[in-house]
């Protein structure tokens, strides 16, 4: 997930939600808001932009980043950090782990993903995600180490693009019986 503007929508600390006023931000200013609610011990939710996550993370959906130490970082999570070469604020996978460095990909991007990011570049780990107000775990439970092994394949995208063929078909053959 990446993108320009996103809407912050709340904060909440381990004992009580805190609700704060909704307005568009940019992705510096994001991160920023990130990394002081997750150093604070809280999680900050905000809608999603982008596609680079379809279909686990969908533009528009809620995205909870909660605080989460570098020993807890396990391939297949998905973590909300800032690219190093561009600064951009991104919502994407680990793939790979190595001498305490992550690979990040987006599950909707075709191939070699975002490179090596240092736990520096980490904003916080995605917790969980909301779609139209109902919880999804989708992409983020025990299925995450599946995607990201494809993803680091290449083949997560083209597995993809077979599945919406797939679904379009048969949405199709649906609309013809009537």
């Amino acid at each position: 997930m990446q993108g320009s503007a996103t809407e912050l929508v709340s904060s909440t600390s381990m004992e009580e939600a805190t609700q704060v006023t909704e307005r568009t931000v940019d992705s510096e200013e994001l991160a920023g808001l990130i990394r002081a609610a997750v150093q604070e011990g809280n999680t900050i939710s905000f809608n999603a932009p982008g596609s680079s996550m379809v279909p686990f993370v969908q533009s528009g959906d809620k995205v909870f980043i909660a605080p989460v130490a570098k020993a807890a970082i396990r391939r297949g999570d998905v973590l909300a950090f800032v690219r190093p070469n561009d600064h951009r604020l991104l919502i994407h996978r680990v793939i790979r782990i190595d001498g305490g460095e992550f690979f990040m990909k987006g599950d909707n991007v075709p191939g070699e993903g975002d490179g090596w990011i240092s736990f520096s570049d980490v904003l916080g780990r995605v917790a969980h995600v909301e779609q139209n107000g109902k919880d999804r775990d989708f992409g983020l439970g025990s299925g995450r180490l599946l995607i990201a092994q494809f993803s680091r394949w290449k083949i997560l995208v083209r597995l993809l693009n077979f599945l919406r063929r797939i679904k379009r078909g048969l949405e199709r053959l649906d609309s013809a019986r009537g």
